[in-house]
């Protein structure tokens, strides 16, 4: 889930390409708009986000082939955050999504990125992976609330987000939770017994083993993304 750090304002941005940054702003409201309808209940809205997301990965991936990483003097800020947008939903293609972050990385050394941009990119990359996340920027469902997955070091949590111009992880998880309203648990049918039981399920690069109250058979629910 985003969570959007305020955008710098400049008064005149100087934007040298804005060819590329109406596209960018048509792919991101295309991405969000489709998000936003999964969100809402339209499950049919799935398989088109897919073909979005490669799509949208096919072309960043030529446009960063090309010019580099998309940044504020390019695009602006607007676009250099629409740019993050279709990175951060690259998760099916994660060789190419890790070559964004560390773009990003110098993008932002630069200022021509939003750390706080980077930070959701640098968690979501890192959870992919199977590693822990630093900011606790990328969320899942419990127990009809959301958590903060892996964290590395949740003692630091609030400093290393506040370092990147992030808030406080308690009120970024309950501002989730006000957004997106309390989650319920996915239903998943015993491919033995046919019965239907309640799965959280588990957060990008994590693992739930599930076992069917009905029956007893157990089952591993592991949660990736094919790659290319």
């Amino acid at each position: 889930m985003l969570s959007r750090a305020s955008l710098p304002k400049n008064d005149a941005p100087d934007i040298s390409r804005p060819d590329l940054l109406r596209e960018l702003l048509i792919r991101r409201d295309t991405d969000q708009n489709l998000r936003a309808a999964l969100l809402t209940g339209h499950r049919e809205a799935y398989d088109q986000l897919l073909c979005i997301d490669d799509e949208n990965t096919k072309w960043l991936e030529k446009v960063v082939n090309e010019i580099g990483w998309p940044g504020v003097s390019l695009v602006g800020d607007e676009g250099a955050h629409a740019a993050w947008i279709l990175a951060q939903h690259a998760d099916r293609h994660p060789s190419f999504q890790r070559g964004c972050q560390m773009l990003m990385q110098e993008a932002v050394a630069r200022g021509e990125a939003l750390p706080a941009d980077l930070a959701h990119l640098t968690d979501r990359v890192l959870l992919a992976e199977g590693k822990e996340q630093i900011y606790g920027t990328q969320t899942t469902a419990r127990d009809r609330r959301f958590i903060a997955c892996r964290l590395r070091d949740p003692d630091r949590v609030d400093e290393l987000r506040a370092s990147v111009g992030l808030e406080p992880l308690e009120i970024y998880l309950q501002s989730v939770l006000e957004q997106y309203g309390e989650p319920s648990p996915a239903q998943m049918r015993c491919r033995s017994c046919g019965a239907k039981n309640e799965v959280w399920l588990p957060e990008i690069g994590g693992c739930v083993t599930v076992k069917c109250s009905s029956c007893g058979v157990s089952v591993s629910i592991r949660a990736q993304f094919s790659g290319s």
